[in-house]
């Protein structure tokens, strides 16, 4: 069954998702992208990842773990794109949590505090998405290096 979506032009979540992995995969310092839970069933995509080659520069944590979410809705996709090392979790998630902040807003977790804010992100299709969280997740994991 196909379904015609929102954001999803037209293809079912596993195309989507399959589509998302394949991005992902051509990503420099992602490795071993996978489904989760499992190929058959898929929910999410995810990568280890190789922080210092993601980002082409030095870093003090060396690795974390990168996934992927798209739900397909009628009205608007759930979406969420979501980094996590040893010391913080951050991303964008596009979902009916926290409305007042927009229809996506950003989310940053530490051991001391859990922030959202407005994350001023209006792509609909799954890809599109994704590529303005990669471009903009440098400069948001920049600001977690403590001084």
């Amino acid at each position: 069954m196909v379904l015609f979506l929102a954001g999803g032009r037209g293809f079912t979540r596993r195309e989507g998702l399959r589509r998302l992995k394949e991005r992902l995969e051509k990503e420099p310092g992602f490795s071993d992208v996978r489904y989760r839970p499992s190929r058959l069933r898929p929910r999410s995509v995810v990568a280890d990842v190789e922080t210092e080659i993601f980002l082409g520069e030095e870093f003090p944590r060396q690795q974390a773990t990168f996934e992927v979410t798209w739900r397909p809705r009628a009205d608007i996709d759930v979406q969420r794109v979501q980094w996590a090392d040893d010391v913080v979790s951050l991303g964008w998630h596009k979902d009916d949590d926290h409305e007042e902040l927009g229809t996506t807003h950003f989310q940053i977790e530490t051991d001391e505090e859990l922030a959202h804010e407005p994350g001023h992100l209006e792509a609909e299709a799954p890809i599109s998405f994704l590529e303005t969280c990669l471009q903009r997740l440098p400069p948001k994991l920049e600001e977690t290096i403590p001084e």
